[in-house]
């Protein structure tokens, strides 16, 4: 096997694991909301917002495992789609054209509803991980002494939890919860100086 398909393997195992079981997941947890009363509407919303917790990644992918979430859901609904727009041809023309009206808007809020939901449960989780790095500062850290907001910002960066992206946004919006100003702007690139080097920090540990 090639470099290359080698790299695709990787990244079709990637989408399966972070992409497609969570929105497996939604798809599930759609159908089974659709047959609550009083929420049925709000089913594809749910299934959204689920499937973006599933996955826990913090990478702002929840508007897209969102989408695919009710895209599946809506490629599921096609046999009944058809089944109905079969149906509504043998009655006539006009109502086989508001069958097909019903079923394209049908669509549209079924996977537009799932990614707003993957959007809303996206940001919720960020709002909560945010708030966690900035009040925590009372939790013990493993030498024994209080870790800050952004030390453990740091460690979670160089154990590979977030990219590159993720580690910018955060240290910023920590920064600037902690101070305004040019102070603020001079810690952001202190900070960004003194980012730690993954290879250098995790090597020892592969030594040992």
């Amino acid at each position: 096997m090639t470099g290359g398909e080698r790299a695709r393997s990787r990244q079709m195992q990637r989408w399966v694991s972070e992409v497609f079981k969570p929105a497996g997941v939604g798809v599930g947890v759609t159908v089974l909301a659709s047959v609550i009363p009083f929420v049925g509407l709000l089913a594809p919303a749910i299934g959204g917002g689920v499937a973006s917790q599933v996955k826990k990644s913090g990478d702002g992918s929840g508007p897209r495992v969102g989408l695919i979430t009710g895209a599946l859901v809506v490629l599921l609904s096609l046999p009944m789609a058809f089944f109905a727009v079969a149906v509504a041809a043998t009655v006539s023309p006009i109502a086989t054209v508001g069958v097909l009206g019903m079923t394209l808007v049908g669509a549209v809020y079924v996977i537009g509803s799932s990614a707003l939901g993957g959007y809303l449960a996206d940001e919720l989780g960020e709002g909560h991980r945010s708030s966690k790095d900035a009040t925590g500062q009372s939790t013990p850290a493993a030498t024994g002494g209080s870790a800050s907001p952004i030390e453990r910002l740091k460690r979670r960066y160089v154990d590979g939890e977030i990219d590159d992206d993720e580690f910018e946004r955060r240290l910023e919006r920590l920064v600037a919860i902690e101070g305004a100003g040019e102070q603020a702007g001079d810690r952001v690139v202190e900070n960004r100086e003194q980012r730690p080097n993954r290879q250098e920090t995790t090597a020892p540990a592969r030594e040992r």
